[in-house]
């Protein structure tokens, strides 16, 4: 089955260039293309939607926004901004929505693999009330006895940053924190 991606920017070359983009993917993907936070909106009160991939930078309803409304009125969409701009107010703004943040421009085969990564995940997620619960995170709960000894940790005099690595890699929430902001493009990490 077709999944469905919806794409978000004010700017219409920017959407055509994704169109253009993307084009080899229309066997496999079903794109929808708005350009304001508002006629997305409109679009999913229409129709289901897989995934949507907002810019950050829009007037009247910015991606921050949208994608917060997005996560209130259907948490089971995936969430990913896609932003030319790469103030730290703003991405932080864009963490607690988004589930990915990606750079512009962006390469077509990273969107490419992060949209399939995303559909193949959403896939996983085949119980309907699991689904709801998970995609309504914002974060998993991190352990206090984690955090304690992180901090223990990184007092002493002989720390080690695979010492912290082993700690935090016991608790399932405080890695998938770490995670969900290093794989942000923000940090420009490759992998």
């Amino acid at each position: 089955m077709k999944k469905k991606v919806l794409f978000v920017d004010d700017e219409r070359n920017v959407l055509d260039g994704l169109r253009r983009m993307l084009r080899g993917m229309r066997k496999e993907w079903d794109m929808e293309f708005a350009e304001s936070g508002e006629e997305a909106l409109q679009k999913l009160t229409e129709e289901d939607v897989d995934v949507i991939v907002s810019d950050m930078r829009m007037p009247r309803m910015d991606g921050a926004e949208l994608l917060a409304e997005v996560q209130r009125r259907y948490p089971d969409v995936v969430r990913i901004i896609l932003s030319g701009h790469s103030e730290l107010k703003m991405i932080m703004r864009s963490v607690k929505p988004a589930h990915q943040f990606l750079s512009k421009p962006c390469p077509a085969d990273k969107l490419k693999e992060t949209l399939e990564r995303a559909c193949s995940l959403r896939m996983m997620l085949t119980n309907v009330h699991v689904k709801r619960i998970v995609s309504q995170l914002e974060s998993l709960p991190a352990m206090p006895s984690t955090y304690c000894e992180v901090m223990a940790e990184m007092e002493k005099e002989t720390s080690s940053l695979a010492r912290i690595g082993e700690i935090i890699s016991h608790d399932v929430a405080m890695t998938a924190s770490i995670l969900k902001l290093v794989n942000s493009a923000f940090f420009g990490l490759a992998r």
